[in-house]
């Protein structure tokens, strides 16, 4: 005896579906209706009367709980999620600033110290012991899985929902017993000479200006023209740039444009310009850089110590804190 099967239209077989399927679901609703219960016409009438001849009194309303008018206007923004036009793919947003308070201490607790110059063969030496190093392999994971995790794109979603400028600077030098070290980063300057921040910050009151694009520069410039022409020909004041480049295929970019960055930076700012092209997470990490989109400024002492720092574009009361600060810091500028 032969089983012969039947071929059901694609058509065909999708309407059996959906059909048994809404039957599933109608079979499957316990049915919660009750049988009503019948009352004799006299006995509805007396209740209609008795409900009549009663006053119709208010309903108490619950203070403490929200009509659902109020729970719609009381539902926070966070639980909204936006989408991209008609589909269903959720808008990227930013996370929230971590930033440092205005006035506590930045950079590195001691004071940096230079190892002493190495040979290629104590260079070799010492990165195959960084390779076989447990402590090291640890600290390359923790920074690949927070490249992992850092979006190419959050620095521009934040710029764009919070602004560009993280805070206002604060009005005060931080005290010279609290104060903290610059970090060392080693680059080389417009002039080709190689050397590091620390060496050209030593000796003088230093407004370092930080950048890691074009867009911040306008942003440092705010703060650099003010303080030029205040201690303009002051031997005890200058500025130091720091140009920073993390992205090795934007590194050779600018590496390519060195030329036309030397052309459009006057020559007596040659010496005092540095770039820097590598990773500088433990920079961003001690000295409060939470968005790279943004420039930032930091007043060093004589003794490479962090006394006051800013950040976005400068508004007045923060270009005449930092001439005044500045001030403070060379007791023995002509007036």
């Amino acid at each position: 005896m032969f089983v012969r099967k039947v071929s059901i239209p694609f058509a065909a077989r999708s309407v059996l579906q959906r059909t048994l399927h809404s039957n599933r679901v109608l079979y499957s609703q316990p049915d919660n209706s009750k049988p009503s219960e019948t009352k004799p016409a006299d006995f509805k009438l007396a209740e209609s009367k008795s409900a009549e001849s009663k006053p119709a009194q208010p309903t108490p309303v619950d203070s403490k709980t929200p009509s659902p008018e109020s729970k719609k206007t009381q539902e926070p923004d966070d639980e909204k999620i936006e989408y991209f036009g008609n589909t269903r793919f959720p808008k990227f947003r930013a996370k929230p600033r971590r930033t440092i308070t205005p006035g506590d201490a930045i950079g590195q607790a001691t004071p940096t110290v230079k190892p002493a110059p190495q040979t290629l063969k104590e260079q070799a030496q010492q990165k195959w012991r960084d390779i076989l190093s447990p402590e090291k392999n640890l600290e390359s994971r923790a920074r690949i899985i927070h490249d992992i995790g850092h979006s190419y794109f959050q620095d521009i979603v934040d710029l764009r929902d919070n602004g560009d400028k993280l805070f206002e600077a604060p009005k005060q030098l931080i005290r010279s017993s609290k104060a903290h070290y610059l970090p060392s980063v080693s680059g080389k300057t417009l002039a080709g000479q190689t050397t590091d921040v620390i060496d050209l910050c030593r000796g003088k009151t230093t407004l370092l200006a930080v950048n890691f694009n074009k867009f911040s520069e306008q942003h440092t410039n705010s703060f650099i023209d003010p303080f030029e022409a205040a201690f303009a020909g002051s031997e005890d004041a200058q500025v130091v740039r720091l140009n920073i480049e993390e992205n090795w295929a934007k590194a050779m970019v600018l590496q390519m444009c060195l030329p036309y960055l030397r052309r459009h930076t006057p020559k007596d700012r040659h010496a005092n310009y540095l770039i820097h092209y590598g990773d500088v997470e433990g920079l961003r990490k001690s000295m409060g850089i939470a968005n790279s989109l943004i420039g930032y400024v930091f007043l060093i002492d004589k003794e490479l110590r962090v006394r006051w720092y800013a950040n976005g574009l400068a508004v007045m009361s923060e270009a005449q804190s930092m001439v005044m600060l500045t001030q403070r810091l060379i007791p023995n500028k002509k007036k």
